[in-house]
């Protein structure tokens, strides 16, 4: 595929760029990243896009390291969580009990239990395994996002921030598995700690009510925590 040269870039990660491209999102890998982790990345979209979770569809192109998008108009969350920080944190913590609520029976997304050891060592597969074995034996399972955070949501152009009312979509589902939600409440934890620790207060202020409702006790939290942790470290 080639552009024509009115691309313009609108978002940058460690392994793609993304371009405005005539109406649509175009991401582009680089050429050393697996084509079979995107087409992955594809079959995961589809799995939500069924799920009712995202309306935002992929769709091939003649280059496998180009997957085209549909645009999602408006800005990151983080923006305006700035300003409002309260209704941004309740806005995540609404986020969270949508993305819970969806039907999982026959989804295709796989199971965290069935992926998490790909990339752990013998010793670190033997600290993590045991812990997501014991708390999916304990919790019910559910689509959990495992990325959630303030970038990756999108909210309309300059609107007022209430989470009660606003609208919003939940972008980027690569790292989306089946299990017991305290992984993915955890998994956001552990990104707070990482890049804003002053953030991590309140976002467990605007979670806790949720985690507790669902039976989940704080031990439990935190040895997913750990294990979030863990995974989190080999995606660098």
């Amino acid at each position: 595929m080639t552009f024509d040269g009115s691309q313009k870039i609108i978002g940058k990660g460690a392994q793609a760029e993304v371009f405005l491209y005539h109406g649509f999102a175009y991401k582009v890998y680089k050429q050393s990243y697996p084509v079979e982790w995107i087409a992955f990345e594809k079959q995961q979209q589809q799995a939500v896009n069924q799920a009712g979770l995202c309306p935002v569809k992929y769709y091939d192109t003649d280059d496998s390291h180009i997957i085209k998008m549909d645009l999602v108009e408006g800005e990151t969350l983080e923006k305006s969580a700035l300003n409002a920080p309260e209704q941004g944190f309740k806005l995540l913590a609404k986020a969270f009990r949508f993305v819970h609520a969806a039907d999982a029976i026959d989804t295709s997304i796989p199971p965290l239990s069935a992926t998490a050891g790909l990339m752990l060592s013998d010793e670190e597969k033997s600290q993590a395994l045991p812990v997501i074995e014991r708390l999916s034996q304990k919790y019910k399972s559910c689509i959990c996002h495992l990325d959630m955070h303030f970038l990756n949501i999108m909210i309309p152009n300059n609107t007022e921030l209430v989470a009660d009312k606003i609208n919003y979509t939940i972008i980027d589902w690569m790292n989306t598995r089946v299990a017991p939600p305290v992984f993915d409440y955890a998994r956001t934890y552990v990104i707070f700690n990482e890049f804003a620790k002053d953030a991590v207060e309140f976002y467990k202020a605007a979670v806790w009510p949720d985690i507790h409702g669902l039976g989940i006790t704080e031990e439990d939290f935190f040895e997913a925590v750990k294990v979030c942790a863990m995974l989190r470290s080999k995606e660098k």
